[in-house]
């Protein structure tokens, strides 16, 4: 046997539906066969950002979506279109032999880029999803000028999404969450460790504590949000905590090894993966909220009350009331409720949100959401800009000026940010996108509704099997999704495309996936 030849998988023509795609296998080898008018290609079988199956995505219109975090690529070429990915797909080439298409697992050659860009040198403020995605998008695009982040945590760039999900499900090391181990010399970075004091758009210039100012030809402001602490007596005991950066998530984990008994004040997001995971290591959690069904504002009741069920049947504790006093002495010892609850706890973790760090921008007013007004285009000043949580920015599907805190919606920011400071010009366009693992279900939720109007449910939320569709204006402009990827996948493609049909035909069973 010949050693040296390349590997090879194949897979039978027929079993490679046109307009689709099929996994070929070959031992421990994998590839995704994908079949058009054009032909036949093949690439990495596994998403790049955590290796999904891309079997189970979708297909639609030209782009090719993760079945999980719906990162997407271009089917002609693999080429990354929308994150949480951050590099576009390995193409092997393919050849058809008889009835068979054959790829050979050596790489296609990607074509190196080099970018005339309008500017020498990026400074970056944040270190967080907008900033990685602009860095990598910028380097990809061929930009090879200087690349300053600025930021006052230590690590890595990390995925923040996996903070309150299986890293607190048992002790897991901090690198397990880090994008990149050698980020910053990977991608040519000059990663400044210091505390930002002022940012001054006006002289594309930062001020750091240590008296030092830096300065650059483009800006991107991407400061993110900081957890929110409500001003409770007792919030200061030892044990009590929040859950925004590795360093927080790193001291819970530490401190869920030496608890049996958690309270969680607050039911969103942050909250309810966290008891879910806590409660998978073994420890009795007990969710305390203002509200007496979660998300109900945000997905409506029937969404809403089934995710309690489910938390509930999984074991999590649900108290509806109003924190009185984080009791104790030196360490937490109980939650105190203002109807005179008492619910003992050894720890106790703060999921309240958390607010825009916007305060150290010079000469910008916040808006009512707390976010830095731009324009559709994320530009502040001229080669300025702003992006992630921090950014109020018209959101085009629903109409509305929106702040959003999603960590998919960041990267597209910076995506956008990188090819405008490369020369592109032209709006934000993108869906907003997130995904929140409550336990061991995946609730999908794309567009921006805050204050829709009525809902069009299809299938059964209280077995998690269901799509709602959010209307307002008499438009669906966002849905939420627990088991329905191919109609959700759908809805989201022609959601960023502006071709989602009207609530009637949705009601009225529109096929979605025959849409794209």
């Amino acid at each position: 046997m010949n050693q040296d030849k390349p590997r090879e998988v194949r897979l039978a023509l027929d079993a490679i539906p046109l307009g689709g795609k099929a996994e070929g296998k070959a031992g421990d080898d994998a590839v995704l066969f994908v079949r058009d008018a054009d032909g036949v290609r093949a690439f990495q079988a596994k998403c790049p950002h955590l290796g999904a199956p891309l079997a189970k995505g979708e297909i639609c219109g030209g782009r090719l979506y993760c079945p999980w975090h719906k990162a997407a690529f271009a089917v002609a070429d693999g080429g990354l279109e929308e994150p949480p990915a951050l590099e576009a797909l390995t193409r092997y080439p393919v050849r058809i032999e008889g009835g068979e298409a054959v790829a050979t697992l050596t790489p296609e050659p990607v074509p190196a880029r080099r970018a005339e860009a309008p500017v020498g040198t990026v400074l970056i403020v944040g270190t967080g999803a907008a900033a990685v995605a602009c860095i990598t998008t910028l380097r990809r695009d061929g930009f090879a000028g200087t690349i300053t982040m600025v930021g006052r945590e230590g690590h890595p760039p990390y995925d923040r999404t996996k903070l309150s999900k299986q890293f607190l499900a048992k002790p897991t090391p901090a690198e397990k969450t880090l994008l990149e181990p050698d980020f910053a010399a990977a991608h040519r970075v000059e990663r400044v460790v210091a505390e930002a004091t002022r940012v001054d758009p006006a002289g594309r210039s930062v001020a750091l504590a240590d008296g030092r100012t830096l300065t650059g030809d483009a800006l991107l402001i991407a400061t993110g949000s900081r957890a929110v602490v409500p001003d409770l007596e007792g919030k200061d005991r030892d044990g009590v905590m929040t859950l925004r950066s590795l360093d927080d998530a790193v001291r819970l984990s530490a401190a869920a090894e030496r608890a049996t008994r958690v309270v969680v004040i607050g039911a969103g997001f942050i909250g309810l993966e966290a008891a879910a995971f806590l409660t998978k290591r073994g420890l009795s959690v007990t969710v305390l909220s203002r509200e007496e069904i979660p998300f109900a504002k945000r997905f409506g009741e029937a969404v809403g009350a089934a995710l309690k069920r489910y938390h509930a049947g999984n074991g999590v504790t649900f108290v509806t009331g109003t924190v009185a006093r984080i009791a104790g002495t030196g360490s937490v010892e109980a939650v105190e409720t203002e109807d005179g609850a008492r619910l003992p706890a050894d720890l106790v973790l703060i999921g309240a949100g958390a607010a825009p760090e916007t305060g150290i921008v010079a000469g910008v007013e916040p808006d009512e959401a707390g976010g830095l007004p731009v324009g559709a285009d994320l530009r502040l000043a001229d080669n300025v800009w702003v992006a992630g949580d921090i950014a109020s920015f018209p959101e085009r599907a629903s109409g509305i000026t929106a702040r959003i805190e999603h960590w998919r919606l960041a990267q597209q920011h910076g995506t956008h940010v990188a090819r405008a400071m490369l020369g592109a010009t032209g709006v934000f366009a993108g869906a907003p996108f997130f995904w929140s693992n409550q336990g061991d279900k995946r609730l999908d939720y794309g567009g921006y509704a805050p204050d829709f109007e009525r809902i069009i449910l299809q299938g059964d939320p209280a077995a998690l099997d269901f799509i709602a569709y959010y209307v307002r204006e008499n438009r669906a402009v966002a849905a939420c999704s627990i088991g329905r990827n191919p109609a959700f996948t759908a809805f989201l493609h022609l959601l960023g495309e502006g071709r989602v049909p009207g609530p009637d035909q949705i009601e009225a069973g529109a096929d979605l996936a025959a849409l794209v």
